[in-house]
Parts: structure tokens; C-alpha cells; sequence
């Protein structure tokens, strides 16, 4: 009888992992059903749509990518609108994100695409877009300064008003209280 329930037990268990693959997905009657899928967030700083020098917090939840927190949160800023009419998007239209790397010393190396050095944007946008992204990204622990990057290569500013040779750090006098 005590052989029966063991060899009864190990076919349950073998029966439970054979529906089940490695995908996070069950199959039963040979339907495949998705698992929930991990969500992951983070806050993301926009500037305030009133044109005062004040960045706004807005807390984004979104499905895991797989991708790192500080990546995610930086692509959401530049390819997304904000959440709120509260808030301005000041990201020039077609910027992309090229890519986002965080040395051993706390800088993020943040990689943009030409659109982003657009001309004209005058001196507010300039100075609220360079603070949101380095906002953003220095709310994260393992980032302590943003040297800012286009087309992989360091820029002198992005349309003239602000110096970015050197890495930008957390710019607390933007943060509403």
C-alpha cells in the first residue's frame, strides 16, 4: 500500500511539472494560459505645465520588460506624454533614447539622438529638460551624476544655454515640495 501512495505521489508531481514550461505559462487541455505578467515602478519627473521652474513626480507602473528600472524610467520620459495636464513635455518631438550605461562610480552615461540637441528651444527648455532627466534617473540609488551623450559622443550643451561637458547632478531646487 505505501509503495501505491509513493508511486501515486511522484506521477502528481511529474504531472503537475510536465504542465508547466519554463515561459512562466500552464498548459491545460493543450491551451496555453498566460501567467500575470510582473509589474514593475518608478517615478518619472515632468516639469509643471504653469512654466515655473518646479519638476512634478509622476509614478509610472508598467509591465516588466526585462529591462533596467533607470532604462525604463528614462524611456517612458522621453517617449511618453505625461500623465496629467499639470505637466509639460518638453522632450523635443523624435528624440529617441540610444542607450543608458552606469559606471562603477555612479554616472549614467545617457545616450540620445540628434533631435534632442534641437535649436531653439530657448533656455527654460533646455535647463527643464536636462533637470527632469537627471531627476529622473539620480531617484535611483546606483546613479549619482548624468553625463549626457548624442549620437554616443559628449556634448558641449544642447542648444546653447547650459554647459553638459561635465555630468549633472540632482537638482533639488526643481523638486516641488
Amino acid at each position: 500500500m505505501k509503495k501505491f501512495i509513493v508511486l501515486l505521489l511522484m506521477l502528481c508531481s511529474l504531472l503537475s511539472v510536465a504542465g508547466c514550461d519554463l515561459a512562466g505559462e500552464s498548459k491545460n487541455n493543450g491551451q496555453t494560459v498566460q501567467t500575470e505578467t510582473k509589474k514593475i515602478s518608478f517615478v518619472v519627473y515632468r516639469p509643471t505645465a504653469d512654466g515655473s521652474e518646479k519638476l512634478l513626480p509622476e509614478k509610472v507602473t508598467m509591465a516588466d520588460n526585462g529591462k533596467s528600472l533607470p532604462e525604463n524610467a528614462l524611456r517612458v520620459l522621453v517617449e511618453s506624454k505625461p500623465q496629467s495636464d499639470k505637466m509639460a513635455d518638453i522632450v523635443p518631438e523624435g528624440t529617441r533614447l540610444l542607450g543608458l550605461t552606469i559606471a562603477a562610480d555612479g554616472t549614467a552615461y545617457a545616450d540620445f539622438s540628434k533631435e534632442i540637441a534641437k535649436r531653439g528651444q530657448g533656455s527654460y527648455n533646455e535647463f527643464m529638460l536636462t533637470g527632469a532627466i537627471v531627476n529622473t534617473l539620480t531617484e535611483f540609488p546606483e546613479i549619482k551624476q548624468v553625463q549626457f551623450l548624442v549620437e554616443g559622443e559628449k556634448v558641449v550643451t544642447l542648444s546653447g544655454h547650459m554647459d553638459l561637458e561635465e555630468p549633472l547632478k540632482r537638482n533639488k531646487t526643481l523638486l516641488s515640495k
